[in-house]
């Protein structure tokens, strides 16, 4: 059976371009999938479209490390690294964007994969993926939680 983790993170909106508010790299070892993602907005509301994206990629960028939390507690640690609100993005891998939603800011979401439709990685080291929010001018924050498994 696979072992699952959590990883969350926030980050500051503030460009059209990707700017990531979390990833996760798998190694050899693995294969890396996302199978669950939370995503909303906080701060004061107000009537703005955020594109959120999932990206693969094929190096993790600079970032601010998560250690994902296993989700039953027996599990031992995930073997996947993790990273939040990115000072460098990942290196992302050319028209390799798995999950793409134009979301309200005042609504929150929740995409669960139907089974076997899980946003995958190969067994590569330094493969991953990555989650951003876009918006040419809203400068709050978003929120994010992935679960994923290995």
């Amino acid at each position: 059976m696979a072992r699952r983790y959590s990883v969350d993170g926030q980050r500051a909106v503030a460009s059209s371009a990707p700017q990531t508010l979390l990833g996760t790299t798998g190694t050899t070892a693995i294969r890396l999938c996302w199978y669950d993602i939370l995503l909303g907005v906080s701060g004061s509301p107000a009537d703005n479209a955020i594109l959120w994206y999932v990206q693969r990629s094929t190096a993790a960028g600079t970032s601010t490390a998560v250690t994902p939390q296993a989700l039953d507690p027996g599990d031992p640690a995930a073997t996947a690294s993790a990273g939040k609100n990115h000072s460098a993005d990942p290196t992302y891998t050319a028209n390799a964007i798995l999950f793409h939603l134009a979301l309200n800011q005042r609504a929150s979401h929740r995409w669960v994969a139907a089974p076997g439709g899980e946003l995958k990685v190969p067994a590569t080291a330094n493969n991953g993926l990555g989650l951003y929010p876009v918006h040419a001018s809203f400068t709050g924050n978003a929120d994010a939680t992935v679960h994923f498994e290995e």
